[in-house]
């Protein structure tokens, strides 16, 4: 609407959108079908809806005491306040503040307001992990990257998190997994100071009404199963990006939830201890790159972890070890990795994904020192993979030509070789195998 508007009232479902460059005067009545009694993060897309008359027209669950299924974000205690039954005066929704709601049944939630036509600046705090809840304030989508753009000196990292009440998660969205921020949904950012975070009419579009956005990079969606749930992580192989940590780039998964049962990954480079949910990574020398893969599950858990791999260069196939088993599954369309874990697992350090034109089969000789493999998994610790069968030595230096290890071991499709301390730098390996020998340049963080 270019034009200055006046009306009685105007109505507008789920899936439609307004932008306006005039002004526009008059009650509107904005209805959010929700289709599940799970929990929903929603705000406001108008002015001057009361809470509590929004709370008592919506049909919410209950629980226990007085709890009433409306709840706002305590960022200083990381906890989440529930509305009391019979509460009174609590005033309207602010704007583009965020909070969750719960419905007894499934069905619809309206919003009556007036049209919002400025600039929103939402207070945000830096105390406790400093998460802080947001909502898009108008009847129209906003862009994640314009959001994060918009507001890159004032977040910890930039990303936003989105509750996904299908799966009972948060899912990440970052500058390289774009996202229209539809009307009335709200999403999670991470303050690093006391700044606010701004919303403008700017970034306002007509977008589709959709958690989804088609791709077609290379990238590849790891998935953790225990048969009920099913939590995923995602690497993405983008112009640009390195193996450390690229702020907006690489997104951690959110630190306010459960983590109980998750999956996700480390940087290449072992320069972040962030566990993240985005991983990207450049679009060259993917045989060098080998990714290290976390979970979260307890002992007794039957797992199974799968990828799907699109637009991966052709040739290329997707493996993951397990050190533990010293295996290599490769992850195509028709296998996956399953195992009964043990013991609780937390973190990396068993999982490693590997992009390679080699087959790198459990057992495997392989008759070229061309394709032994030598990398870091920590500072005290390298992997060599597909030595061959004998006696194999290793020999380590660093720049000087100072002798730091020189040892003797049985080749194996996988060996693990523990390090002296040493201190952050670059180092040649040495391999003397019964097939040749394999000089390697390392970097040890």
């Amino acid at each position: 609407v270019s034009d200055d508007l006046t009306f009685n009232s105007m109505s507008v479902a789920a899936g439609a959108s307004i932008i306006s460059t005039g002004t526009m005067t008059g009650d509107i009545t904005y209805t959010r079908s929700i289709g599940t009694t799970n929990w929903y993060l929603i705000s406001s897309p108008v002015e001057g809806q009361d809470i509590d008359a929004f709370v008592s027209a919506s049909n919410l669950a209950t629980g226990g005491g007085s709890n009433v299924g409306f709840s706002s974000y305590v960022t200083g205690s990381d906890t989440w306040s529930y509305y009391q039954s019979g509460a009174s005066g609590t005033g309207d929704f602010t704007v583009g503040q965020a909070h969750a709601i719960k419905l007894a049944s499934a069905g619809d939630v309206s919003f009556t307001g007036t049209f919002n036509s400025d600039d929103a600046s939402v207070s945000m705090l830096s105390t406790g992990n400093g998460f802080n809840l947001i909502g898009n304030p108008y009847l129209s989508s906003v862009s994640v990257v314009e959001l994060l753009n918009e507001n890159s000196t004032g977040l910890e990292e930039a990303t936003v998190w989105l509750w996904d009440q299908s799966t009972s998660s948060y899912t990440q969205k970052n500058l390289v997994a774009d996202l229209e921020v539809a009307p009335g949904q709200g999403f999670f950012v991470k303050n690093s100071s006391s700044a606010a975070f701004n919303i403008t009419e700017t970034m306002q579009s007509h977008s589709s009404d959709t958690f989804q956005r088609t791709m077609s990079r290379p990238e590849m969606l790891l998935s953790l199963s225990d048969g009920e749930i099913t939590r995923t992580a995602d690497i993405f192989y983008v112009d640009g990006a390195t193996t450390g940590f690229d702020n907006g780039y690489d997104s951690s998964i959110f630190g306010g939830g459960d983590n109980s049962f998750t999956i996700y990954t480390r940087t290449v480079a072992g320069d972040s201890d962030n566990n993240l949910g985005i991983q990207s990574l450049p679009t060259n020398n993917y045989e060098n790159m080998v990714i290290p893969v976390g979970i979260n599950a307890v002992a007794g858990t039957n797992i199974s972890i799968s990828v799907s791999a699109t637009s991966i260069p052709v040739g290329t196939e997707v493996y993951l070890e397990d050190t533990l088993e010293n295996t290599f599954t490769l992850m195509n369309d028709e296998s996956f990795y399953s195992n009964v874990l043990l013991t609780d697992h937390s973190g990396i350090g068993r999982f490693y994904l590997h992009t390679s034109s080699e087959n790198l089969g459990n057992g495997d000789v392989y008759d070229d020192v061309s394709s032994i493999k030598v990398f870091s998994t920590d500072r005290n610790n390298i992997r060599i993979l597909g030595l061959p069968s004998g006696e194999n030595n290793i020999q380590m230096y660093d720049m000087l030509g100072k002798t730091i290890l020189n040892t003797s071991i049985e080749g194996n499709a996988v060996n693990n070789v523990s390090l002296p301390n040493l201190t952050t730098g670059v180092y040649i390996v040495k391999l003397i195998t019964p097939i040749g020998v394999k000089d390697q340049k390392i970097i040890i963080k």
